[in-house]
């Protein structure tokens, strides 16, 4: 096998094997990701997003109109790698899915760092007034992932491992929000106590 980058001598004119370079436009998203978590929407330039995608600043209006176009996609791959649809629809006890959905999504916080936040709650805040394109399309998350959980309360319920006589449409609600709060205060205090507490509380006591 060929490697790349090394002449094919079988040839007298030689051939090159070039390795595509990585997309501009996957740069500009991973880099605008964090960018916009680090120092929120209002902070970030167009030049700090570029800078830290190294790409040329020509570049961004060739894949984006705007910085707000930028912050959409970001939402929605955000929110993407939440995993939503293994979460309604996988194997396993829902409980046990849905647990380890909200497990998974902590101790990823945790790893890149409490004082980020979640993007969705810190756009939630930070745009509210301000973009209602973005503010749109972050309660539209929320609204969706909400909604997830609920399908799978109500598989749950289905099931027999959680408590018929509860309503899964607010409890639904109640999570997502709860976990978005739970985020808030480990942001503020730089301490995933809170998010632990939240666990913990949610699924060994409310949901027991």
């Amino acid at each position: 096998m060929r490697r790349p980058g090394r002449v094919d001598r079988s040839k007298t004119t030689g051939h090159i094997w070039r390795v595509p370079q990585r997309n501009l436009r996957e740069q500009l998203i991973e880099g605008g990701s964090r960018v916009l978590i680090e120092r929120g929407y209002h902070a970030s330039s167009v030049n700090d997003i570029v800078k830290a995608a190294n790409v040329p600043k020509g570049s961004f209006y060739n894949h984006f109109e705007s910085k707000e176009a930028l912050a959409l996609e970001t939402t929605d791959r955000y929110v993407a790698s939440y995993g939503l649809e293994r979460l309604a629809g996988g194997d396993g006890p829902p409980m046990s899915r849905l647990r380890e959905s909200f497990q998974s999504i902590v101790d990823r916080l945790v790893d890149e760092g409490v004082e980020r936040g979640c993007l969705l709650g810190n756009f939630s805040t930070e745009l509210a007034g301000h973009s209602d394109a973005i503010s749109a399309r972050v309660a539209t998350a929320l609204e969706n992932w909400s909604a997830v959980v609920t399908a799978v309360l109500d598989q749950a319920q289905a099931a027999g491992e959680l408590d018929p006589s509860l309503d899964t449409a607010a409890l639904g609600t109640y999570i997502v929000g709860a976990y978005e709060g739970a985020v808030g205060r480990a942001k503020l205090t730089r301490d995933r106590a809170p998010l632990d507490v939240f666990m913990t509380t949610t699924f060994d006591r409310l949901l027991a």
